[in-house]
């Protein structure tokens, strides 16, 4: 008798535990697991703004620049009629801004038209980071058997498919780094989380977008391959524009010296997208400003060849448009891929007299 009550309990405990995992990793139990720092709030914020702007008539995509540096409470201030939803994602790639596209159209969102944003890293491979596997980690909480078939066009064979598609099938495995912080700082965690689903839940047609204020820029800032020095004498002297310099400094030594190439998958991974968002509404693409007078961070050949090759994907996309380059000074940059205040100004009112 009492074996077999232990039994029973035994049972009902695993499938207690089965319960819990899939109501949490596969149903919307993942709320209780956000918090400012995961990584994939961006993407419940951008779709929560997408359920609250259902007649968004133009649709931003793109990453951290897209997010920065599209400003879109002064497009709606000069163009009232008019709402821009700005889908931007820090750290997004290729397969994030398709899919960022479905979850905005999932929320009822019917774009006229589609603005793309594009940095020199978009056809290039990594060494030692995978762009596809860092897009899943930031859509965990909205992956779904759609990418198992969305997939098949991301991957080259078989055995990096089922790589990318054991994540989405697994989920509990994107969701390592919540998981350990939970088990860390349960309390802390859990009260996180609350606060971020009451942010979810109140955002609404009124809730203003974050967008930079920052007006610092980089006029003056000399060689970057010279920061660390100046960031050393400007902390001795106890500037308050060293935590600045300090800033574009970690940026400029993720990309400085990066052996980027145009790669053949990329580009078919790029060409897929513009077909993808084409299909929904006219696509106008535009690259991201640069700070690089040295080309210190993209190689002159390397941005050369990834231009061109954009154009002649773009070409043989009917409803693509390739727009030209912003013109951006040192005075409009913030750090080296992000524009300041003035330079968000103005970098959105250029997209919003071409594209209007």
């Amino acid at each position: 008798m009492r074996h077999g009550i232990s039994r029973a309990l035994g049972v009902g405990t695993f499938w207690g535990i089965v319960a819990v995992t899939v109501w949490l990793f596969y149903f919307d139990g993942f709320t209780l697991l956000l918090s400012n720092e995961s990584a994939s709030l961006p993407v419940e914020v951008a779709r929560a703004r997408s359920r609250a702007h259902r007649d968004a008539a133009i649709i931003v995509l793109g990453n951290s620049t897209a997010a920065e540096d599209f400003h879109a409470e002064w497009f709606h201030a000069h163009s009232p009629d008019v709402r821009a939803l700005n889908l931007g994602i820090p750290g997004g790639h290729v397969y994030l801004f398709e899919r960022m596209l479905s979850l905005a159209m999932r929320e009822g969102v019917q774009p006229r038209k589609i603005i793309l944003t594009t940095t020199p890293e978009v056809l290039s491979l990594r060494p030692n980071f995978s762009y596809l596997l860092n897009d899943l980690m930031l859509l965990k909480t909205v992956v779904g058997r759609e990418d198992l078939e969305r997939l098949t066009t991301h991957t080259q064979d078989s055995a990096s498919y089922l790589e990318y598609a054991s994540r989405v099938a697994i989920r509990p495995a994107l969701y390592h780094s919540e998981l350990r912080d939970v088990l860390l700082h349960p309390a802390r965690r859990l009260d996180e989380a609350a606060r971020v689903r009451q942010y979810l839940a109140d955002l609404n047609r009124d809730t203003p977008a974050y967008e930079s204020s920052n007006s610092f820029s980089l006029c003056g800032i000399g060689p970057l391959a010279e920061l660390n020095e100046k960031i050393r004498r400007l902390e001795v002297a106890r500037d308050p524009a060293a935590n600045d310099y300090a800033k574009v400094q970690v940026g400029y030594a993720v990309r400085a010296g990066k052996p980027l190439e145009v790669d053949a998958f990329e580009t078919q991974r790029f060409r897929h997208l513009l077909r993808a968002l084409a299909a929904v509404a006219p696509v106008y693409v535009i690259a991201a400003p640069v700070y690089d007078p040295e080309f210190e961070q993209y190689r002159a050949t390397y941005r050369a060849r990834s231009q061109e090759t954009i154009r002649k994907v773009a070409a043989g996309v009917a409803g693509v448009t390739v727009l030209p380059d912003f013109e951006a000074d040192c005075s409009m940059f913030a750090d080296t891929v992000h524009l300041n205040r003035n330079g968000g100004q103005q970098f959105t009112e250029y997209l919003r007299t071409r594209v209007l």
